[in-house]
């Protein structure tokens, strides 16, 4: 087999726009699984999330790539490394964001600390832990998985990171207007410890711990399981998959994908409502 491990995104690329898990995706993944290879989301998602997603779709006792790099869970699901933001580099972010006027939230574990209710949290933890109803989901499991998420309302939250010291391992900014481009440029000049991407074209930023991103991860995973990493692939579909792409051997970009993120890529398949993932495993991967 050439290619030995495939890391695959979710949102975008391994779901479609239902949030789901389509059958024809599922045969091919368990297929490439049959013939050896090993399967790895790598998704800017919660751990918990990535678990519910993974377990659904029988990849229980693989590894697992969640918020962008930053936690490595092993094969029984607990974290096996984490890297968090340095203390005075959160501090110095909200003092960014309350200047600017720009909502940013901030990812603890399996909790979300927010400012305020608003319409991008009030319903994280449906949208962190989809039912999957159509991917095999069981109800019950769902329900199991969301009670152990827990969205926080933190009205001082200066104080709270001051007094607390949080491990904060993911950041995500939201703005209504077209600021978010400007933005990241200031949080680059200002603060150096940040990586920043995004997964909905520019429409959110998605920050992670300095030297944390899905491509170092997958450095690390493929080197503790003593694969090449010639020998893995990787597909995503958007800017925060596209170093991945141009680190695996082989980069895969989804047919829904920026074309900015399709040029870092090798190939390119079809959308993630066409059953993309399906169609790149076994063009390119059932050798």
């Amino acid at each position: 087999m050439r290619y030995s491990l495939l890391a695959t995104d979710l949102d975008g690329t391994l779901l479609n726009d239902e949030k789901e898990i389509d059958v024809e995706t599922r045969e091919a993944i368990n297929e490439y699984r049959q013939r050896g290879g090993k399967v790895v989301i790598c998704s800017g998602r919660s751990p918990l999330s990535t678990l519910w997603i993974a377990s659904t779709i029988g990849l229980a006792g693989e590894p697992i790539i969640a918020y962008n790099g930053a936690i490595l869970l092993d094969e029984n699901g607990e974290v096996k490394e984490q890297a968090a933001f340095q203390d005075e580099s959160l501090l110095s972010f909200w003092e960014l964001c309350e200047a600017e006027g720009v909502y940013a939230h901030f990812y603890e574990g399996d909790t979300l600390l927010v400012p305020k209710v608003n319409k991008w949290n009030e319903n994280w933890i449906e949208n962190n832990i989809p039912t999957l109803g159509k991917s095999g989901g069981e109800l019950k499991s769902c329900e199991s998985f969301r009670e152990k998420c827990q969205v926080k309302v933190m009205e001082d939250f200066y104080r709270y990171l001051k007094e607390t010291q949080p491990k904060i391992t993911k950041i995500a900014v939201f703005d209504d207007g077209d600021r978010l481009s400007d933005f990241s440029k200031r949080i680059g000049e200002q603060i150096t410890e940040m990586e920043i991407s995004s997964s909905f074209n520019f429409l959110n930023l998605e920050i992670s711990p300095s030297g944390v991103t899905k491509a170092s991860a997958l450095l690390r995973l493929a080197e503790e399981l003593s694969i090449p990493i010639a020998q893995t692939a990787a597909i995503g579909d958007n800017y925060n998959d596209s170093l991945m792409l141009s680190t695996a051997g082989l980069g895969i970009a989804m047919g829904n994908a920026p074309e900015k993120v399709k040029q870092m890529a090798d190939q390119v398949t079809g959308n993630n409502n066409e059953a993309g993932v399906a169609d790149a495993i076994r063009r390119y991967l059932l050798d």
